[in-house]
């Protein structure tokens, strides 16, 4: 069966932010200073009303500059263990595994950091990821973002990307996210669904006659 399902990650595979399970465990390491906890409600709450900006993300992470890749690796490995797994919506994960034994690719197109959403591709089974990459120098965080973040317009740029490389159709392909800054991807798929959707993304997609699912 041709095609690509897409599927986003935070709030939409699991209930709570990649990034924020990262964080909790990286200030309990002593990683990075306790006062970034203080900006984690601020991201959260920017991204969930839709009104975080680009600038935003392409400021990059200041705190994480000068941690080595083996470091950041281990810390995204033990909070997935210790705490995303059991953030993983159980509907999300049967949904994933079906879309796999019918003989459909699935991939995760995530605004998260790749070192973040690995190892939970990992754990789906899931081999094709794109996501935001963080820039390193010698294996150490520079602090700053490699490229663009994959938001907004740039997750359906690189999305699309990877469909034309795999010679598959737009058309065929699929796309299920939570988010508000997702819709020029949802618009770029013949198949958009809208998971757990906040109240301006589920009148977009009433609008627009796009399906809607609540995932537990």
């Amino acid at each position: 069966m041709a095609g690509i399902d897409f599927f986003d990650v935070d709030h939409t595979i699991t209930r709570r932010s990649s990034g924020a399970r990262f964080v909790s465990v990286a200030v309990r390491k002593g990683v990075v200073p306790k006062r970034i906890l203080f900006a984690m409600p601020w991201y959260s709450v920017t991204y969930r009303l839709g009104i975080l900006r680009l600038k935003d993300y392409k400021a990059g992470f200041p705190y994480l500059r000068g941690i080595t890749r083996a470091t950041m690796k281990q810390i995204a490995d033990e909070s997935f263990d210790k705490l995303l797994r059991a953030d993983i919506y159980h509907d999300a994960a049967s949904l994933i595994e079906e879309r796999k034994k019918n003989g459909r690719t699935v991939a995760l197109a995530s605004s998260s950091l790749d070192l973040l959403v690995m190892p939970l591709a990992r754990f789906l089974g899931i081999e094709t990821v794109i996501a935001t990459s963080l820039e390193f120098e010698d294996d150490t965080c520079t602090g700053r973002v490699e490229g663009v973040p994959l938001f907004r317009r740039e997750k359906k740029r690189r999305a699309l990307e990877l469909v034309a490389a795999r010679g598959e159709d737009p058309r065929e392909c699929s796309f299920y996210t939570d988010s508000i800054f997702d819709v020029p991807l949802l618009e770029a798929v013949g198949h958009p669904v809208v998971v757990n959707p906040d109240f301006r993304l589920r009148k977009v997609a009433r609008q627009k006659g796009w399906p809607i699912l609540f995932l537990s």
